[in-house]
C-alpha cells in the first residue's frame, strides 16, 4: 500500500503508473468517454439554437440576428461573443438537435425523462454507458453535480456529493470498508426487496461486492484522488477530464446553473438567458481546449478525439413572455453533441410555427412530415449507439438518430 506521502509526491492524480490503472488500447465506441453538461432549469433555445425570427407568436432575443458558422445556424448577438467563437472553433464537430419532446412541464419529471427516456425507475444514460465500457475502471461514472438516476447499474456510479463528501469520508480512519459495505448493502437491499422481492435484493448484493472492491482501491490510495466539484463549469469538467486521461472513468456529469449560478429557470427576467448562454459557451470552449491538450488513452490521440460532450436541458421556455418579462415551461427542447463519433456541422430537426418539434427523418436529419417526432428516448439511443451499447437492450421502441453519428 502506498503511503499518503508517496502519493502526494506523485501528484494527487498521478495514478497512471499504478499497475491496476487501465490504459485503453485504442479508440472505439466502447472506449469512448462521455462528459455530460446539464443546464438544469430550462434554457430558452431561441437565444441560440432555434432562432424563430418573423414569427409574432414567439418572443426571442430582439438584439440578435440569424447567423451561420461551420454549418450551424444560430442566434448571434454582441452580448454573446462566446457563442460565435465556439461555433467558429468547433462547429465542424458539433451537432445541434432541435425539437426533442419531454413528457411533462415539471422539472423533476423532465429531468428524469431527458436522462433516462422514461418516467419510471431506470438507469440514466451516463450509468448505462459506464456499464457498457471497460469493466475494470475504478470510477466508471463520476457524478459531480446534478441529478443521477440508477436502477440496475447503481454500482457503476460514484457520487462525490455537493460538498465533496466522498473524499472526506474515505479519508476518515474510523470508517472501514466493512462498515461502508454493510451500510450500502443493507440500505439498497431493503429498498430493493420492498420493490421487487428477494431476487432484486440478491442482485444488489452483487453490486455491493463490486462497490466494495472499488472502495478498497480508493482507500488504498489514501483518499488522495481529487474529486473537486470546483467553482466553475470548466473547473468541474477539468476534474472529469483528469479522470478520463488517467484511465479511471468513462462518464461524468456536471450541472451548469447559469451566469453567477442564478439558474436557468427564468419565470422572471428572461433576458438573463443571454448571460447564461455566454457563460455556458465560454466554459465549453475552455473544456474542449483542455480535452485537446490532454493525451487520450490510446496511442497518438488526444482526449478530445475520444470524448463526446453532451449538453442538454430538461425543458425549454414558453414561446411568449409572461407579465414578469419571463417565460414559463415548455416541453420541446434541444441538445448539443460535440466531439468523438459525432457527425458535426449540422442542425438536426426544427421547431414548427407553434414552437413544437417537427417530425424528423432519422437517417438524413431533415424535417419530414412522414418522419419521427423526437423524444428523449431517441436522444438516449443515439448516445448509447455512440458508446457501443445496443439501445434495444435499454430503450423501448426509440431508435438512434443516425444522422448525428459518424
Amino acid at each position: 500500500m502506498w503511503s499518503r506521502r508517496q502519493l502526494l509526491r506523485t501528484g494527487a492524480l498521478g495514478l497512471a503508473t499504478l499497475p491496476w490503472v487501465r490504459r485503453a488500447r485504442a479508440d472505439g465506441p466502447t472506449e469512448r468517454k462521455f462528459l455530460f453538461v446539464l443546464c438544469a432549469g430550462g434554457w430558452d433555445t431561441t437565444y441560440v439554437f432555434s432562432p424563430m425570427y418573423g414569427n409574432p407568436a414567439i418572443d426571442g432575443d430582439p438584439d440578435s440576428t440569424l447567423a451561420e458558422v461551420g454549418g450551424i445556424t444560430f442566434a448571434d448577438a454582441a452580448a454573446r461573443p462566446s457563442v460565435r467563437a465556439f461555433f467558429e472553433a468547433h462547429g465542424a464537430r458539433t451537432c445541434v438537435i432541435n425539437g426533442v419532446q419531454v413528457r411533462s412541464l415539471a422539472h423533476s419529471v423532465c429531468l428524469r425523462d431527458i436522462l433516462t427516456g422514461t418516467m419510471q425507475q431506470a438507469d440514466d444514460w451516463p450509468s448505462i454507458l459506464a456499464a457498457g465500457g471497460p469493466s475494470d475502471l475504478l470510477l466508471p461514472m463520476v457524478h459531480l453535480s446534478g441529478p443521477s438516476y440508477t436502477d440496475a447499474f447503481g454500482g457503476q456510479v460514484v457520487r462525490v456529493g455537493g460538498a465533496g463528501q466522498l473524499p472526506s469520508l474515505l479519508a476518515r480512519e474510523d470508517v472501514t470498508i466493512e462498515a461502508l459495505e454493510d451500510a450500502y448493502a443493507l440500505t439498497r437491499a431493503k429498498a430493493a426487496a420492498a420493490r421487487a422481492g428477494a431476487g432484486r435484493a440478491s442482485a444488489l448484493a452483487v453490486q455491493a461486492v463490486e462497490a466494495e472492491g472499488r472502495l478498497a482501491r480508493l482507500q488504498d490510495l489514501g483518499a488522495e484522488v481529487v474529486l473537486d466539484a470546483g467553482e466553475t463549469l470548466a473547473a468541474r469538467a477539468a476534474t472529469l477530464a483528469e479522470l478520463f486521461e488517467r484511465g479511471l472513468a468513462r462518464c461524468g456529469i456536471v450541472q451548469h446553473d447559469g451566469s453567477r449560478d442564478i439558474g436557468w429557470d427564468t419565470h422572471g427576467g428572461n433576458n438573463s438567458q443571454s448571460a447564461h448562454f455566454e457563460d455556458l459557451f465560454g466554459g465549453l470552449s475552455t473544456i474542449l481546449a483542455d480535452l485537446a491538450a490532454r493525451a487520450g488513452t490510446g496511442d497518438g490521440v488526444s482526449l478530445a478525439d475520444q470524448t463526446t460532450v453532451v449538453v442538454l436541458s430538461e425543458m425549454n421556455r414558453y414561446p411568449q413572455l409572461n407579465g414578469r418579462n419571463g417565460k414559463d415551461h415548455w416541453p420541446h427542447t434541444s441538445a448539443m453533441l460535440v466531439g468523438a463519433g459525432v457527425r458535426g456541422g449540422q442542425v438536426i430537426g426544427e421547431y414548427d410555427a407553434d414552437f413544437s418539434g417537427r417530425p424528423v427523418d432519422l437517417v438524413s436529419g431533415g424535417a419530414a412530415d412522414s418522419g419521427t417526432r423526437l423524444g428523449s428516448g431517441h436522444l438516449g439511443a443515439t448516445l448509447l449507439q455512440l458508446g457501443g451499447v445496443d439501445p434495444a437492450m435499454h430503450i423501448g421502441d426509440a431508435t438512434a438518430i443516425e444522422a448525428a453519428i459518424l
